[in-house]
C-alpha cells in the first residue's frame, strides 16, 4: 500500500507545495523619512538578510554590491537583476564572518531591515566602524486567521522564524503528542526552544521533537519537554 504523505503545517509567509498554510506572521513595509533618506544615499554595498528586505526595497540594485544571507534571499535579488554575494551561514553571524572577508575600508553600506531584527549585524557594522546606515524597512505583524486548524490532523509544524514561533504560541497553548517541530535555520531552533521549560522533569517529557534542517538536506532531532504557556 502507498504510504501516506505527511501532513504538514506551515506558519511562515512563502509556503512551499504540498503543505496547509497558516501563516501567523505577516509583513508591511514601513514608509518613513528614513527611507527616503537611504533612497538618497550613494552607497557602495547593500545588506539583505531577507526576502522581505529586497521586496520591499524600492531602489535600484544595479548601482551597488548586494549581499544576500543565504540562498532564498540571494534567489529574491536575482529576481531584480542582480548578482548578489552570498554569506555560507544564513544568520547575521554568517554575514558578519563574510564581511570580515571583505576591504570595506573605503565602502559605505546600507542595511534595510525588519522593525524586530536581531541587532547583532548593526553592532558589528558600528564596532568594526564601517561607514553605513541602518533604518527598518519593514514591520512584522501577528495575525490569527480563522478557522484555527486543529493541530491533532498534523504530523510536522514548520517554523521560518522567531516571529513565527511567537505567533504561533499566541494562538495555540498546547501541543498533541508525537508531532514533529520543524525550525529553519539555528535562530529559529533557539527561539522555540525558549518555549520549552529545562526545569521540567525527564518523567513529564511528551513525544514532542525539533527537526533542525540542515543545509546539506540532513536533520537531527532534539526531544524537549512540554511547551510553557505563552507570556
Amino acid at each position: 500500500m502507498p504510504s501516506t504523505p505527511r501532513r504538514v503545517l506551515y506558519l511562515g509567509i512563502d509556503p512551499p507545495p504540498g503543505v496547509f498554510h497558516y501563516p501567523v506572521i505577516r509583513t508591511q513595509k514601513i514608509e518613513s523619512s528614513e527611507l527616503q533618506t537611504a533612497l538618497a544615499l550613494f552607497f557602495t554595498h547593500i545588506l539583505f538578510t531577507s526576502k522581505n528586505a529586497v521586496r520591499y526595497w524600492p531602489g535600484d540594485l544595479s548601482g551597488a554590491v548586494s549581499i544576500a544571507i543565504g540562498d532564498a534571499t540571494a534567489k529574491e535579488i536575482r529576481k531584480r537583476g542582480a548578482e548578489p554575494l552570498v554569506a555560507s551561514e544564513a544568520t547575521q553571524e554568517g554575514v558578519i564572518a563574510f564581511l570580515e572577508t571583505l576591504d570595506l575600508r573605503r565602502a559605505f553600506l546600507l542595511y534595510p531591515r525588519s522593525k524586530i531584527a536581531r541587532p547583532h549585524l548593526a553592532k558589528y557594522l558600528q564596532n568594526a566602524k564601517i561607514a553605513h546606515f541602518v533604518f527598518d524597512l519593514y514591520e512584522t505583524l501577528f495575525q490569527r486567521p480563522e478557522p484555527t486548524p486543529d493541530l491533532a490532523e498534523f504530523d510536522e509544524i514548520v517554523f521560518t522564524a522567531p516571529s513565527a514561533v511567537e505567533g504561533f504560541f499566541r494562538i495555540f497553548r498546547s501541543l498533541p503528542e508525537r508531532i514533529l517541530l520543524t525550525p529553519i535555520g539555528p535562530v529559529t531552533k533557539r527561539a522555540l526552544a525558549e518555549y520549552f521549560s529545562p526545569a521540567i522533569s525527564s518523567s513529564s517529557y511528551n513525544a514532542n521533537f525539533i527537526q533542525e534542517m540542515n543545509d546539506d538536506g540532513g536533520s537531527r532531532k532534539t526531544q524537549l519537554p512540554n511547551p510553557r504557556p505563552p507570556l
